[in-house]
């Protein structure tokens, strides 16, 4: 192999790395810190949250945005903030509200006392 093919050969496998140094922090980004730009939707089948319980944080200040799409009717309710709305079986709500109380924060199917979410707000 000459000289030039070994440096290409280089150079393409540092363009390689840095693409997947590139990918792997953009992929790191999907964490359970969320503002206004990106809802996660809760999805509820059979009165539990598809996934398991969501654990979302925000920074005080920012705007808690949280769907919720439900199978079960029931009434979702977003302690500590202390803001209750129906769902119908098959339906949705949405959270959206600024987040100005720290602390850690369950949302949950009141009568079928299921947790769906815990939302922590941080200064």
């Amino acid at each position: 192999m000459s000289r030039a093919q070994r440096f290409g050969l280089l150079g393409v496998a540092a363009i390689v790395l840095v693409a997947g140094l590139i990918v792997a922090i953009a992929s790191s980004g999907g964490s359970s810190t969320q503002g206004i730009t990106s809802p996660q939707t809760i999805v509820v089948k059979n009165a539990r949250p598809i996934g398991g319980v969501k654990v979302l944080t925000f920074k005080q200040g920012q705007t808690i945005d949280l769907p919720i799409d439900s199978d079960t009717a029931d009434e979702v309710h977003f302690h500590g903030y202390d803001v209750h709305k129906d769902v119908a079986g098959g339906g949705s709500v949405r959270f959206r509200l600024p987040a100005t109380i720290e602390g850690i924060f369950i949302v949950e199917l009141e009568n079928h006392k299921q947790t769906l979410a815990s939302v922590k707000v941080e200064p």
